[in-house]
């Protein structure tokens, strides 16, 4: 997972009188923004409670998400400054809540402004996002997915059905989930390998090693009628509660092509860096000149389906 640090950098505010002032925004890359959105138009905000300081910026972008499908996070997006893209800093007479305050047409009266620097046209803004955590959330830890131990997680994929291990609920494709397939057997094995031919049940996609795939021992999948079939071959037992695709004398098959739905949970976090902006001062002659400044962070967590592409 790559992480980006950045620097606060200084503000070098030029008055009338010519001496400058130098001093600096309280934000930093781990500042937690919240957003509103009214379709492709966003507002990132936040007040600092303590200081009353309270940032803002304005947006239009039709790319901007904040969340991705597929393994490879996005190229950042370079907004540019200008009339339509704006980055405004306030600070306030008295603390208020963010999205009270910003998520409306027109800012309430209370607290008033003290004072407000507003962007002019020139400069960007760069919004970066990347997975801040994913997980299948199986039971098998993610270092331990990476079967060929080269430390890259996302050329493991055992089924090749496109999902790399860490990131799927069914490693071995076989229509029972890992996550059942590696409760302790008997013996106490974290990872059962039921017909002992030194490969785990939750990679084996014959669990048994009858000949049959585990999950055409699904006999009894299309029992209710339905042209689709109830994915479940945990559930084909003998009288002692054996399932088909764990019992050997059991080779009765049906062919069975759909698989099990690939939900997981990634949380995603998006930052958002400006490149040399000016602000006025919107009473005064005052400017500021700002070479990079980390605006803060949003995460976002979400529940989705990876699609099998194979």
């Amino acid at each position: 997972m790559k992480r980006y640090i950045w620097l606060l950098s200084l503000l070098f505010i030029a008055c009338d009188d010519g001496d400058p002032i130098i001093t600096n925004f309280n934000f930093s890359n781990e500042t937690p923004l919240e957003v509103c959105q009214d379709n492709t138009d966003y507002v990132f905000h936040y007040i600092d409670s303590e200081t009353n300081e309270a940032i803002s910026f304005v947006f239009s972008s039709p790319d901007f998400k904040t969340s991705y499908e597929g393994f490879e996070a996005p190229e950042p997006i370079v907004i540019p400054l200008n009339t339509s893209n704006r980055l405004n800093y306030r600070t306030l007479s008295a603390s208020t809540d963010s999205n009270t305050y910003f998520c409306q047409d027109i800012p309430p009266s209370s607290p008033s402004v003290l004072e407000e620097f507003r962007s002019t046209t020139g400069g960007e803004a760069v919004i970066i996002l990347e997975v801040f955590e994913q997980d299948d959330d199986d039971g098998v830890p993610a270092e331990l997915e990476d079967i060929n131990g080269n430390g890259d997680l996302f050329d493991d994929d055992t089924d090749s059905d496109g999902i790399p291990n860490f990131l799927d609920v069914d490693d071995d494709n076989d229509n029972v989930l890992t996550e059942v397939e590696n409760i302790n057997d008997e013996n106490n094995n974290q990872f059962p390998d039921t017909d002992g031919d030194g490969t785990p049940d939750y990679l084996d996609n014959d669990d048994d090693n009858d000949g049959v795939l585990t999950r055409f021992e699904d006999l009894n999948a299309f029992d209710s009628g339905n042209e689709e079939p109830i994915i479940n071959p945990t559930d084909d037992v003998n009288a002692d509660g054996l399932p088909n695709y764990l019992n050997p004398d059991i080779s009765e098959s049906i062919e069975i092509n759909a698989v099990r739905a690939n939900e997981i949970t990634r949380r995603f976090r998006v930052q958002i860096v400006f490149n040399d902006v000016t602000l006025n001062n919107v009473n005064n002659d005052q400017t500021v000149t700002i070479s990079r400044l980390n605006m803060g962070f949003i995460e976002t967590t979400t529940q989705e389906n990876l699609v099998e592409t194979n």
